[in-house]
């Protein structure tokens, strides 16, 4: 029995010196054991625990989900980063060659609304190249790739055939048909991971684009509204009217 309480006690001991540290929570899922020093509205101050001795650290807030304290209170941060993705000169109906170069994909943020997956159409494009491309409403390019993707297959297959190994070199390979499969084979392998990177990039944006068309949508704002009103019919009294107002804003 007394051992059962020793082993207890140890525990609870350990548990409480576990305890009496700060813990920092990063947004990329680091847990800081530290010793918090400063909490400002835009950075955290703070030494690490295992070296209470050593330099300050310091890290943006905007980096931090929570800040937990050793008497067990809490600051949460989650204040979501602000990403504009608004480019000027924008409208409805452009073509993908018209606006692909306006935006920068390294401010994607998925969401869940986003009429196209970069996942699937990236997956899509490495079964059957092009198809990623079509499965976002790029037809034309998504079939020129999957032609251009035949045709250097079938470069491959047939230079294969045409190689005659026997005139390899020790250093320099001679044979014409040997050189046309290795070439057709490194275009082949260049255009299979072009072709995936560009379904990924043209899903991620054409759904910028359709953010900013819905913005634009979402600044004007059409109402149809019943109404009631008296108009005059005589010297002696109103008749009631009813009807509809059409209100547009912008």
């Amino acid at each position: 029995m007394k051992r059962i309480l020793l082993l207890f006690a140890i525990l609870m001991c350990s548990n409480a010196l576990c305890d009496a540290q700060d813990l920092i929570i990063t947004k990329n899922g680091d847990e800081i054991q530290a010793k918090i020093l400063e909490v400002s509205p835009k950075t955290v101050t703070y030494k690490r625990f295992s070296n209470p001795d050593g330099p300050n650290f310091v890290l943006n807030t905007s980096d931090i989900i929570m800040v937990r304290y050793e008497n067990g209170e809490k600051d949460i941060f989650d204040e979501a980063p602000t990403i504009s993705y608004t480019v000027d000169g924008i409208h409805e109906g452009m073509r993908y060659k018209e606006y692909k170069d306006l935006y920068d994909t390294a401010f994607y943020v998925p969401d869940l609304y986003d009429p196209y997956s970069p996942f699937w159409s990236g997956v899509a494009s490495f079964f059957i190249p092009g198809l990623g491309q079509c499965i976002c409403g790029e037809w034309e390019r998504g079939l020129l790739i999957f032609g251009s993707s035949v045709l250097l297959e079938a470069a491959v297959l047939g230079s294969v055939e045409l190689a005659d190994i026997s005139t390899y070199d020790a250093h320099i390979v001679t044979d014409p048909g040997t050189l046309l499969a290795i070439a057709s084979s490194v275009g082949l392998a260049v255009l299979e991971i072009w072709n995936i990177c560009d379904a990924v990039h043209m899903a991620k944006v054409k759904n910028m684009y359709v953010r900013d068309i819905l913005s634009q949508r979402a600044g004007i704002d059409l109402k149809l509204e019943p109404f009631l009103t008296y108009s005059k019919v005589n010297i002696a009294g109103y008749q009631p009217a009813a009807g509809l107002s059409l209100k547009l804003t912008f």
